[in-house]
């Protein structure tokens, strides 16, 4: 079955298509649950490609740059020294390379779903319950309805459920974005923060006594995780953490196209 869309116009504009719009499609548990296609799961291909989950120890624990354990701060990292992100900290599988970066296309432009619920459960293994009685809640970063709508589904949501139903927390979808905005790839970096400004807003609920895990695949310069993190701490979240399958490497040449 595949998206089935009921429009009423009743002289709406186009710009108030999304109060008008209701999208009924399949899950993001039943994509997941779908054949990948011909070839090997991700886990065997995992396993043929010599390739596991880094140690925490190899990025920084603030940012998510690939950095030495020794040059690493309880402030954080050279690249993030004095700033002040609206997370507590960063959990990644590894750096945005080969063969990691090849699996996150293969799951966002290849139709490649079963990529996300792996990253998932990888990622849950790495995040640790919290100590001092927050409860923990995921949160994926959203698509714009027209995106999802395009793409088949939110590969950052299929990510987070999976987390979530690994670690028995609740899955809360609290952000939306409310307007579309250029790929951030096809901007330079100083634009992307502007690109994503006013882009999302969250539901009327409060975080208070919740630790909330970010979900998104690729995190490049932050901008879009900057933004949503701002969001669920206006609405009281006792700590914002970020869970990302990658993060690109700013000292890499290919930086500004991720």
């Amino acid at each position: 079955m595949g998206w089935s869309i009921v429009l009423d116009m009743k002289g709406a504009a186009v710009s108030q298509w999304w109060d008008r719009v209701r999208v009924i499609t399949r899950s993001a548990a039943a994509l997941a649950a779908e054949a990948v296609g011909p070839g090997p799961l991700p886990h065997e291909q995992a396993a043929a490609a010599g390739w596991s989950p880094e140690p925490l120890s190899a990025a920084c624990w603030r940012c998510g740059a690939s950095m030495a354990a020794e040059a690493v701060t309880l402030q954080g990292c050279p690249y993030c020294l004095g700033t002040q992100p609206p997370w507590m900290r960063i959990i990644r599988l590894g750096p945005y390379a080969a063969p990691l970066s090849q699996w996150i296309q293969y799951l966002k432009f290849h139709r490649a779903w079963a990529w996300g619920p792996w990253a998932g459960e990888l990622l849950a293994t790495r995040i640790a319950d919290p100590v001092d009685g927050l409860k923990p809640v995921v949160c994926p970063v959203p698509l714009h309805w027209r995106r999802r709508w395009l793409r088949g589904f939110n590969q950052a949501e299929l990510v987070a459920r999976a987390l979530a139903r690994q670690r028995g927390w609740a899955l809360c979808p609290l952000l939306e974005r409310v307007r579309p905005t250029e790929a951030q790839t096809s901007l330079p970096l100083s634009a992307r923060q502007a690109n994503v400004s006013g882009a999302f807003a969250i539901a009327e609920v409060d975080l208070g006594g919740h630790e909330v895990w970010l979900i998104d695949d690729v995190k490049t310069t932050g901008a879009t995780l900057r933004s949503c993190a701002r969001l669920l701490r206006q609405r009281s979240a006792g700590r914002v953490n970020i869970a990302v399958i990658a993060v690109a490497d700013p000292r890499n040449q290919a930086f500004e196209a991720i």
